[in-house]
Order: C-alpha cells, then structure tokens, then sequence
C-alpha cells in the first residue's frame, strides 16, 4: 500500500505570522482570495505579540505556491510566511 496520495488531495499548508491588528486576517484571506486559491482549513491564533495564521490549500504546483507566498510575505502586517506540505 502506497503512502502517496493522490494528485487532487494534494495540499500545502502556509504558516503565517502577522501583527495582531484587527485587519491582519482579513488581508492574508485577501491576497488568498486574489491568488484563486482553495481553502480547505483555517486557523487563526494570537501567539505572543502576532498572530499566529495556517492556511490549508489545494496545492496548485511549485511556482504558485512560490507566488502566494511571496504575496503574502508583502501584505502589510505580516512579519513572515512558511510553506511545505501537509
């Protein structure tokens, strides 16, 4: 049995930080929403002083995950992004 799934049940995971202002969430779920992504789980977190955000997503390859990240890493209030697989 393989451990592998398949292609459509790929999914990346995004970890944010972000300032813990009113509007940091609203912003990540914006440039998500503009990127044309697909959520399938969110959650959101104070951590500290920040605000602690995973994005669960359909992965859609490489080089948009690259994108979004980047996007996300320009949003006002974010301090810093992650991403791999889950």
């Amino acid at each position: 049995m393989s451990d592998l799934k398949p292609e459509e049940d790929k999914r990346r995971l995004f970890l944010v930080i972000a300032d813990d202002t009113p509007d940091a969430l609203m912003r990540v779920l914006g440039v998500a929403n503009v990127q044309q992504t697909r959520l399938r789980a969110l959650t959101a977190q104070p951590d500290g002083a920040g605000l602690s955000i995973r994005l669960e997503l359909d992965d859609q390859g490489d080089e948009r995950a690259q994108t979004l990240a980047a996007r996300l890493s320009a949003c006002p209030s974010v301090r810093g992004v992650g991403f791999g697989w889950r």
